[in-house]
C-alpha cells in the first residue's frame, strides 16, 4: 500500500535532482550535508509516516463488523432473550408444582389414625387406603403452558419486485406475538418446534403478473400464481400448515415468473401472515 507514496517521493527526488539544475556531487562532497538530500529524505520518511498512520486506519476499519453481521447478532440476541424469558417461566412454574407436590404429601402423612368405618357392605375407607389415593393424585400429569406464536403483516406501499426469487419482506407489523416476525428481512424465526400455519395475499393489476413461493427452509412448500390479463385487478392467496423445527425460517418471495409492482393500500392489502397450531 506504500508503493504510490515512495514513487511520488522518488519523482520529487529527481525533479530536484534532474540535469536540467546541474547539481553534480563531487568526488569528495558528503551527501549528509546537502540541503537538498536532507530534505528529499525528510520528505520520505513524511511520506512513510503518512503511509504507516492510513494503513492503521484501513485495518482498523476492515475490522469494523459489516451492517449484516451486526443485524444478525441483534437477532441472535433477541433470540437468546426469548429463550431465557421461556427458562425462567419453565423454571417458576416447576418450583410451584414442586411445592403443591410437597404440600399434598404433608397433608396425606399427618392424617390421624381412625378406626375402620363399614359402609354397609361396601369398601372399608382406612387412611392408608387415603394416601394411596392421594399419591396417585400426585402422579397426574400435568401441562405445561405452550407459549403463543402469531404475526401479521402487510406491504405498506407499493413493492416493485419484476425480479425472480426476490423476497418479499412485509414492512407494516400488526401483529408480531412472539417476536418471531423480523419485518427488514421478510422472514419468521421459529422460536420453538410445532405446527404452524401460514397464509398469504398478493393483490395485481393491469399487465402486472407474479408467482410467488412461500418458502421453510429453503424448500418451496406451497405457490400461486396471479395473472390479471390487464382486463381487472385482483387478489391470490396461498396456504401452508406445516411442522416448523426451533431455528428454522419461513418467507414468500417471487417466484419463476414475475413482473411489475405488487399493489397494497386501502382498497386491498398485500400480507403475510403466521400463527402456531400446536
Amino acid at each position: 500500500m506504500a508503493t504510490p507514496f515512495l514513487v511520488s517521493a522518488f519523482g520529487f527526488f529527481i525533479l530536484n535532482f534532474s540535469p536540467e539544475k546541474h547539481v553534480f556531487a563531487q568526488p569528495n562532497e558528503n551527501w549528509d550535508d546537502s540541503p537538498n538530500w536532507n530534505l528529499a529524505v525528510e520528505k520520505i520518511k513524511e511520506l512513510e509516516n503518512l503511509v504507516k498512520i492510513q494503513d492503521e486506519r484501513i485495518s482498523v476499519l476492515e475490522k469494523r463488523p459489516t451492517m449484516s453481521e451486526l443485524r444478525s447478532n441483534v437477532e441472535l440476541q433477541e433470540t437468546i432473550q426469548r429463550q431465557n424469558d421461556r427458562i425462567v417461566k419453565l423454571e417458576t412454574r416447576i418450583s410451584e408444582l414442586e411445592v403443591m407436590v410437597t404440600d399434598q404429601k404433608a397433608e396425606a402423612i399427618h392424617i390421624e389414625p381412625s378406626e375402620e368405618v363399614p359402609d354397609f357392605g361396601q369398601n372399608i375407607i382406612t387412611p392408608e387406603k387415603n394416601f394411596i389415593r392421594k399419591e396417585r393424585l400426585l402422579l397426574q400429569p400435568t401441562t405445561v403452558p405452550v407459549e403463543t406464536v402469531a404475526f401479521f403483516a402487510y406491504f405498506s406501499t407499493l413493492n416493485v419486485a419484476s425480479s425472480p426469487h426476490q423476497i418479499l419482506a412485509f414492512d407494516k407489523v400488526i401483529t408480531n406475538i412472539g417476536n418471531a416476525y423480523h419485518p427488514h428481512s421478510g422472514s419468521f424465526l421459529a422460536p420453538r418446534s410445532g405446527v404452524y400455519v401460514f397464509i398469504w395475499t398478493i393483490r395485481l393489476e393491469g399487465n402486472n403478473y407474479h408467482g410467488t413461493e412461500l418458502l421453510h427452509d429453503n424448500n418451496i412448500i406451497n405457490s400461486i400464481y396471479l395473472n390479471p390479463g390487464n382486463v381487472i385487478g385482483g387478489t391470490a392467496t396461498g396456504t401452508a400448515v406445516v411442522h416448523v423445527n426451533q431455528g428454522e425460517d419461513v418467507l414468500v418471495r417471487t417466484g419463476d415468473i414475475s413482473n411489475g409492482g405488487i399493489l397494497s393500500d386501502t382498497n386491498g392489502r398485500s400480507s403475510f401472515a403466521g400463527w402456531s397450531l400446536m
